[in-house]
């Protein structure tokens, strides 16, 4: 399978899907949260419902990425449910009481309704479900730590999209797109965003460019791709902000007012030199010079606004080194 069949094939499975889990290894990095947050931010702009799971908690150096707060470190086992069997109208009341360190339940029936029979009480938990799982930035599933131990039934029985850019990724997704050419998993996540036709945001921009300007060390790195430069300046296109860089004007320092007299600056507290007067000679009438209209381009108001980037802001495969998987 080609990496544009892989692609072809992804979109496909997103489509069908309706919860999605992105997960991705511990330790995050600036490239793993931010290629997963982006893609969370994607998804979500197209009706899906899609949770970013992490091992490990996330660091003060990723927290400027938007929707970090959304990201939890496991999606199975939160909730614990108790079952009964219930017939329309035979509840009258529940509450609950704590004694001790007991938490007591306590679920009233209606008169009239048989009582509930504690051999037909079932228990289970519930989480996050998952229709679709997206791994992000992971060589093996096994990096993903306590998600994987925990969880090792629901991930092997969910189909799995591997997204990623290193070169002894261990391919165990059903669909692997994994181009070792590339300098970041960002831009794959990227190229994958626009493949699903996602419309670009700021806050999806955001997350990228800076993901990418990390994972590249600000494109200095060896392997640096035109896909890298690529990325970057589409979101910046986009209105993409990078963390750290605030935008200022140089303060303007206040000048004690000049009047200009025989081509001499003085203050106004000056007084002008007395001047002899001088005929005055017939002046020509001057020649009118045509103004060319200014162009839109070079006005304030729209130099300042972000070119929004066409519908295929990034199209599949503008650079790889590898097609095959």
């Amino acid at each position: 399978m080609t990496y544009e069949e892989a692609l072809t094939k992804a979109k496909e499975l997103v489509g069908k899907a309706n919860d999605i889990v992105i997960v991705t290894h511990a330790k995050p990095t600036m490239d793993s949260m931010g290629g997963s947050l982006a893609l969370m931010l994607g998804l979500i702009s197209l009706g899906k419902k899609a949770t970013v799971v992490c091992p490990d908690p996330v660091t003060v150096n990723l927290s400027s990425f938007v929707g970090v707060d959304r990201v939890v470190r496991d999606f199975g086992k939160k909730n614990f449910v108790i079952s009964l069997d219930y017939v329309d109208g035979s509840i009258e009341k529940v509450s609950y009481n704590i004694e001790g360190k007991k938490f007591n339940l306590v679920v009233e029936h209606r008169p009239g309704f048989d009582l509930f029979s504690p051999d037909k009480v079932q228990y289970s938990y519930q989480g996050v479900s998952a229709d679709l799982i997206l791994s992000v930035d992971t060589i093996d599933p096994k990096d993903l730590g306590s998600v994987y131990e925990h969880q090792k039934d629901i991930m092997n029985s969910k189909q799995i999209i591997n997204i990623d850019f290193h070169g002894d990724n261990t391919n165990y997704g059903v669909i692997n797109l994994v181009d070792p050419g590339a300098s970041s998993t960002t831009e794959l996540v990227a190229e994958f965003l626009a493949t699903l036709g996602v419309k670009l945001t700021t806050d999806i921009a955001t997350n990228l460019l800076n993901a990418i300007y990390e994972a590249t060390n600000n494109f200095s790195n060896s392997n640096v791709t035109s896909m890298a430069f690529e990325v970057a300046s589409v979101c910046l296109k986009a209105g993409a902000k990078r963390f750290g860089v605030a935008g200022h004007q140089p303060p303007v320092m206040a000048e004690e007012p000049k009047v200009f007299v025989n081509k001499q600056p003085v203050t106004s507290a000056t007084p002008a030199p007395i001047q002899t007067p001088i005929q005055e000679q017939p002046m020509a009438a001057p020649v009118p010079v045509p103004m060319s209209e200014p162009k839109a381009s070079q006005t304030m108001d729209e130099s300042k606004k972000p070119v929004a980037p066409p519908s295929d802001w990034l199209k599949p495969k503008i650079f790889k080194s590898s097609s095959l998987l």
